[in-house]
């Protein structure tokens, strides 16, 4: 998935320095977003060299526990000895970085260029002022990183989300092909292009499957798959079924997720977790308990989890991530498991030969859909979600129209999803709705230069300074509690929300959703449709400007929709856990009742062929 309200910040997963000059820095390699140190490290502190080392491996409170100030001190002893160990400085600043002790970072960081500018120190800065909110110097930053090294794909790549963030989607998509380019055997800059194509304000699905099979073509060619599984064809017997994903832990895919892990059938299914997770969090461990086997396989090469996978004899592996980042699709390319599916923490088609099939439902993907996917779309019953919300979620409040004297319109969400094109129809709205204001909540809502972005594009659009308020991203805690000012939410198009329209809801506010062609712009609609809201949804940009106004006029509704709102919610398949689990295993059961078939037939086949 992508930037989410746990404040991760995308950084590329790979990257070693080009340039000829000599240099300490030469000897570093940071690779997974992990500092691989040099066999001279013997000098640095024991505790600096375990804590990288838990670092590539996730254990993040573990690696800030090593950190004190002890190590801290004794580095700092080592510099005063000789001033030009830059190498040293970069190691304490990225576990310092890692472990989100940010000022610290930044400081040893800024340390090291004022002896040599480096492109990995330049690049390192940008992601610290880019978590800040410090846009424009994240930019500066990442512009130097790139001007130090022009041909280097990661470099690019990350400038190019940078651009994306800060309203330039199409400069930073033409960036992202130009890092492809750059280096076409990586595979995740790849999959962070295909990412990033479908914030552009018009989505043409032929393109898309063109690109996503690309991708396929030349980073998972079908030739790596394996053809035969050793796993029993009892069609009956309880399955083994895999979930492989980056995001156990504070992340969105969570609140749809740990639903279907919470109301699977023990009896009918053994649950794996393969957990990818860069930093393990107290809800990490709490997830992890849930399945009934789990393993880290943060670090660990893609072949060496194949080899887990089958050792393991799963029955049907399912990847929670698609082309976002962090994935391990190149692990599905070698087909570990006899079924693989693709399902939640992406939009569209891996283009993987390998994955089967893709978890959808019919309102996501109507007739039609199927030509536009390699995988064969499996239509669940009850829609593709069930929601989990936060237990700390606060109750529903009055609706605030009654308090402020004026509608507020909210879009709480991250703000790539926002483009010209909806903030035209935003500010039709605006204006249709006399004295009504905008309420835009996005993690950089707070920097300055973000802030001038959007109130100049509004005033473009006639919408005075004084009707849209800009607020920056906080705890998630907090951020729901921003749904207290908000009357209506109006949802991005065309890549429309899934967590952040279902967290309005369960706030109490309604939301108007404009429908497309793609998965991507139908998500507002499937969830709608669940709780019987459907006609909130609008086919036509016209459609969608009149039905947000006459919401915004029907004083009665909206406090009656804010009053039952959650009720609705909670007595909807969106939230019944056992009944959605109960389909979703249906749908793995018959996946396996045709594996089953087919292993007969060739088993069949085999030995009708065998000379007597």
């Amino acid at each position: 998935m992508s930037q989410s309200h746990n404040g991760k910040v995308e950084q590329s997963c790979d990257y070693m320095q080009t340039g000829t000059k000599q240099s300490r820095l030469q000897t570093l390699v940071l690779k997974g977003g992990n500092l691989h140190l040099p066999t001279s490290s013997s000098e640095l502190p024991q505790s600096l060299i375990k804590a990288n080392q838990a670092l590539a491996t996730g254990r993040v409170r573990e690696a800030t526990r090593l950190l004190n100030a002890k190590v801290e001190q004794a580095i700092r002893e080592i510099i005063e000895q000789d001033p030009s160990r830059t190498d040293i400085m970069l190691v304490l600043g990225m576990v310092f970085k890692q472990t989100r002790q940010i000022n610290k970072a930044k400081e040893w960081f800024e340390k090291i260029l004022k002896q040599e500018p480096h492109a990995l120190v330049y690049n390192e800065l940008g992601y610290i002022y880019q978590f800040m909110g410090h846009l424009s110097d994240a930019i500066q930053y990442q512009t130097k990183a790139v001007e130090a090294e022009p041909n280097n794909a990661e470099l690019l790549a990350n400038l190019a989300r940078m651009l994306i963030v800060t309203g330039k989607t199409q400069e930073g998509i033409e960036l992202f092909r130009k890092a492809v380019e750059a280096d076409p055997a990586n595979a995740a800059v790849h999959s962070n292009l295909l990412f990033y194509l479908h914030y552009q304000p018009k989505l043409d699905p032929y393109q898309l499957f063109e690109e996503h099979k690309r991708w396929g073509r030349i980073h998972a060619p079908a030739s790596l798959a394996k053809v035969s599984h050793k796993n029993v064809p009892d069609p009956d017997r309880r399955l083994r079924i895999g979930y492989i994903s980056p995001d156990f832990g504070s992340h969105a895919v969570m609140y749809f997720f740990e639903s279907l892990l919470d109301g699977h059938n023990k009896k009918a299914v053994e649950t794996y977790g393969y957990a990818n997770v860069r930093a393990i969090s107290e809800t990490t461990e709490r997830i992890a308990q849930k399945f009934d086997h789990y393993r880290n396989i943060f670090g660990v090469g893609d072949k060496d989890v194949v080899a887990l996978i089958e050792e393991e004899q799963i029955d049907i592996l399912v990847d929670l991530a698609g082309h976002s980042t962090d994935n391990r699709i190149l692990v599905m390319a070698y087909k570990p498991a006899p079924i693989q599916v693709t399902y939640l923490g992406y939009f569209d088609t891996t283009a993987v030969q390998s994955i089967d099939y893709m978890l959808t439902d019919s309102i996501a993907d109507p007739p039609g859909s199927q030509k536009f996917y390699t995988e064969e779309l499996a239509l669940l019953p009850d829609g593709f979600l069930c929601y989990r919300p936060a237990d700390y979620a606060p109750p529903v409040t009055s609706l605030p129209a009654d308090r402020n004297g004026h509608t507020t319109f909210g879009v709480l969400c991250n703000n790539r999803k926002i483009n010209p094109n909806i903030m035209e129809l935003w500010a039709e709205i605006l204006k249709a709705k006399k004295e009504s204001r905008l309420l835009l909540m996005f993690r950089t809502g707070n920097d300055p230069d973000m802030r001038n972005y959007y109130l100049s594009e509004f005033e473009r659009l006639g919408i005075p300074n004084q009707r849209v308020a800009i607020c920056g991203g906080t705890h998630h805690a907090e951020y729901l509690k921003y749904y207290s000012e908000v009357d209506i939410v109006l949802d991005t198009f065309p890549f429309n929300g899934a967590t952040t329209t279902c967290e309005a809801l369960w706030m109490g506010v309604p939301i108007i959703s404009l429908v497309g062609e793609l998965h991507v712009s139908r998500v507002g609609l499937s969830i709608l449709t669940r709780i019987g809201l459907e006609f909130f949804a609008a086919s036509t940009s016209k459609e969608y400007v009149a039905k947000a106004t006459a919401l915004a006029n029907n004083h009665q509704a909206l406090e009656s929709l804010r009053a039952s709102m959650r009720e609705r919610m909670t007595s909807s398949i969106l939230r019944d856990a056992k009944k959605f689990a109960g389909g979703v295993e249906s749908v793995y059961r018959k996946m396996w009742h045709r594996w089953c078939r087919n292993s007969r037939l060739k088993r069949s086949a085999s030995a009708k062929t065998k000379p007597l």
